[in-house]
């Protein structure tokens, strides 16, 4: 018999506590989580997970395969084990390693960032490709990629900007890739510009007029 999917909500502190309560066994990698909710097994089970530091939420998937139906104590909580889809399972390591190092960009970042949508085109060895800043600093963008490839962490490679108020003018700079985003909600890249390029005056000069724009 076919179970309808039911959702959860649940809420990890940092990227560390999301990846340690993750069993990874294979087929049946998932994790355990305290829940008194009247749940079938083999039930389908959607988990919106919110990560402390991390606007968008992760979404995964995968089946009840097994319940504690009765506590046993503070250590044996009364919960269920969900076993991820086959997707999900091939792509956590990719979620946990995004996360970590998007925690660690927040930490390193110097420039305040604004909400700035500049539209882009960044090159890879596969061709160009049209990109947009989600953010913008004089230290950094995220460049959301739809369609585009991602390239790794570390990655060297020019992006063009469309700066708007630099008569027309393409402002391209050298830039560096610091995180990856791999959901298909939010691709993308965080990258850092690369110091010491005389074009990054065209992006103070933007940031600049943008603030002023929004304290208008």
């Amino acid at each position: 018999m076919k179970h309808s999917q039911v959702e959860f909500m649940l809420v990890f502190d940092s990227a560390d506590h999301f990846d340690r309560t993750f069993e990874r066994k294979g087929a049946e990698t998932g994790f355990f989580f305290p829940s008194r909710r009247d749940v079938s097994l083999g039930q389908e089970v959607m988990i919106r997970a919110t990560i402390q530091g991390f606007e968008e939420p992760v979404y995964l998937r995968g089946v009840v395969a097994w319940r504690r139906v009765q506590s046993g104590g503070t250590k044996m909580p009364a919960g269920m084990y969900v076993t991820l889809s086959e997707r999900d399972r091939a792509r956590l390591d990719g979620i946990v390693k995004y996360l970590k190092m998007g925690s660690k960009s927040k930490e390193r970042r110097r420039h305040s960032r604004l909400p700035m949508l500049v539209s882009a085109r960044y090159q890879t060895a596969e061709g160009a490709f049209g990109a947009e800043t989600r953010n913008l600093s004089e230290g950094g963008a995220f460049l959301r990629c739809r369609k585009g490839p991602l390239l790794t962490v570390g990655a060297r490679f020019p992006v063009v900007l469309y700066l708007e108020g630099e008569d027309g003018k393409q402002t391209e700079l050298d830039v560096r890739v610091a995180w990856i985003d791999l959901f298909d909600a939010s691709k993308g890249m965080g990258v850092e510009f690369e110091s010491g390029q005389p074009e990054l005056r065209r992006i103070t000069r933007a940031l600049r007029r943008f603030q002023k724009l929004l304290a208008s």
